[in-house]
């Protein structure tokens, strides 16, 4: 009978234990999910109180306005804001001296689970030929979840407008492909040695996206690429590539 009794014992101890760990973990996960959200609003409505209209055109019969979004008082790392249509995708995008450095720190440097969107570390933000982005896929469908949405045929061809926003204006894209690829598939290139090489890029990409397209890139666009993590297989990436407009 003692025997029994510790047994028992032990296994409510075990299955408190589990308890306790599994609850941390809960509620861990959605301390980091409020931190986030709570961040990420608060750097919106500072977007919104830095998104200036800009005459272009003294004349007022002819004049236009520029959209601007200048972040960089917030973080020296500051390259634009991202804003895709039909998606809650609206944040901002930073870059850093290496690909690691935003997975998991906020637009401060402070650590943040859910990470900041980032540009490749090797673009050049206003030359290369292909400005590559990353953003985690969280659970909670924020960061690049809902670039998921792209998987969905209905939704890819509804052609949504992504948006990058600079100190300088609007960069506007569509997009044109979309992969489920592992995430050592070649389409982390930012840059090409000649028109042949960036040719072959881009019909590989046609070839090779889930849906077919009507507006495929020529070797004189440059385009933007989307990366998320993927859960089909172990190291998928979802990636959308969008031409600029």
């Amino acid at each position: 009978m003692k025997i029994k009794t510790v047994i028992k014992k032990l296994i409510t101890i075990c299955l408190i234990t589990i308890i306790c760990v599994c609850g941390y973990r809960i509620y861990n996960t959605l301390n980091e999910y409020q931190k986030s959200d709570s961040l990420y609003s608060d750097l919106r409505k500072q977007k919104e109180a830095n998104l200036s209209k800009n005459n272009t055109d003294s004349n007022t019969e002819n004049s236009s306005t520029v959209n601007t979004i200048d972040l960089s008082s917030v973080s020296k790392d500051f390259v634009c804001w991202i804003n895709i249509e039909n998606t809650n995708i609206d944040y901002p995008v930073v870059q850093g001296n290496d690909n690691s450095y935003y997975l998991h720190r906020d637009i401060y440097g402070n650590y943040l689970y859910a990470g900041t969107v980032f540009l490749d570390y090797r673009d050049d933000y206003n030359n290369s030929k292909n400005l590559i982005i990353y953003g985690h896929n969280m659970k909670n469908t924020t960061m690049f979840s809902q670039l998921e949405k792209f998987k969905q045929e209905s939704f890819f061809k509804s052609n949504p407008t992504i948006t990058l926003t600079d100190k300088n204006g609007e960069k506007n894209y569509e997009v044109f492909a979309v992969l489920l690829v592992k995430k050592d598939y070649a389409y982390t290139i930012p840059n090409f040695n000649n028109d042949d090489e960036y040719n072959k890029f881009l019909n590989k990409i046609v070839d090779d996206s889930i849906f077919s397209t009507q507006n495929k890139p020529t070797s004189s666009d440059r385009i933007l690429t989307l990366s998320t993590c993927s859960y089909e297989f172990d190291d998928a990436r979802t990636v959308v590539f969008c031409k600029e407009k």
